[in-house]
């Protein structure tokens, strides 16, 4: 039981490794699909500083092999959290494309009775979800990637109309009717809170630029800290763990995206290489046979 995985190492290369040896306290899993998305794209444009080399793959579902320490788990599968106590998967730990992966049991979003693509993305839709709910009054939200929308989207499901900023991906926010803009000078001055989906300097430019009292920051944003100089006092929720809070509503927001999401099917995992860096809002690879769990 060989196990492949896509690996970056400053390039990209599909690693032919020995047979899996389970840690302790550790689950082993058969992949069935795995969600390549802005997690990835940031560890291959270098947005960020990380130790290399690294495993690709954000978010991945399988059947468990094997659990020692949580036996009921067993061929029974998972969708693994790509956001747990600050720790973000393939940015500050590794990610999981490849055929077999171990994964702790914090970092079991959920367990399944069958897969789905879409089970991909609750996990970002319940993050979403939370961010939302920390809003007060007028929001504008940096950033369009998959999480920055979902929350957009959230806002609207509360009634409340929000202005993204983004850099990138415009097109995607405006597709579902959302008021984006690239510059922070575009938006009104008097709202009432920021979310951060993304990091980058937009950030400081809204803060100097509206009267912000609430910044809600997704861990997921890459940001740890903000030093910031202001006159007025201000509420920071930091948001470091994704829960499986978003029930029904996740399912649903998650639903709504995966039109921008890519599903390939591929025989090997090495064709997994045809799709990366991935685009739009990311890619989801199905394992099909021989690899594909018995």
């Amino acid at each position: 039981m060989r196990n492949k995985l896509i690996l970056f190492d400053g390039g990209l290369e599909h690693v032919d490794l020995p047979a899996v040896a389970l840690n302790k306290g550790m689950i082993l899993v058969k992949n069935s699909l795995i969600y390549l998305g802005f997690q990835d794209e940031a560890l291959l444009e270098g947005v960020e500083p990380v130790l290399l080399p690294k495993t690709l793959g954000s978010v991945c579902g399988g059947r468990v092999i094997e659990a020692v320490d949580n036996p009921s788990l067993t061929g029974k599968f998972i969708v693994t959290n790509p956001l747990v106590e600050n720790s973000r998967s393939v940015l500050d730990v590794d990610g999981c494309l490849s055929q077999y992966f171990q994964v702790e049991a914090r970092r079991v979003y959920k367990t399944a009775q069958s897969l789905e693509p879409v089970d991909l993305l609750e996990p970002y839709a319940s993050h979403a979800i939370e961010l939302a709910g920390l809003a007060r009054g007028g929001a504008v939200i940096v950033g369009c990637n998959i999480v920055g929308l979902m929350t957009a989207l959230s806002l609207r499901g509360r009634s409340v109309e929000p202005y993204m900023v983004c850099e990138r991906r415009l097109s995607h926010a405006r597709s579902l009717g959302l008021r984006v803009y690239k510059n922070a000078s575009d938006i009104p001055p008097d709202l009432d809170t920021l979310i951060v989906a993304e990091g980058g300097s937009l950030v400081w430019d809204i803060m100097e630029r509206t009267g912000v009292r609430n910044i809600v920051v997704s861990g997921l944003s890459g940001l740890r800290s903000l030093r910031i100089v202001s006159p007025r006092q201000l509420n920071v929720a930091y948001i470091g763990s994704i829960t499986q809070s978003g029930g029904d509503d996740a399912r649903r927001l998650a639903g709504m995206l995966l039109d921008f999401v890519k599903i390939v099917e591929v025989r090997s995992l090495e064709e997994s290489l045809g799709y990366l860096p991935p685009r739009s809002q990311g890619v989801i690879i199905r394992l099909s046979s021989p690899e594909k769990s018995p």
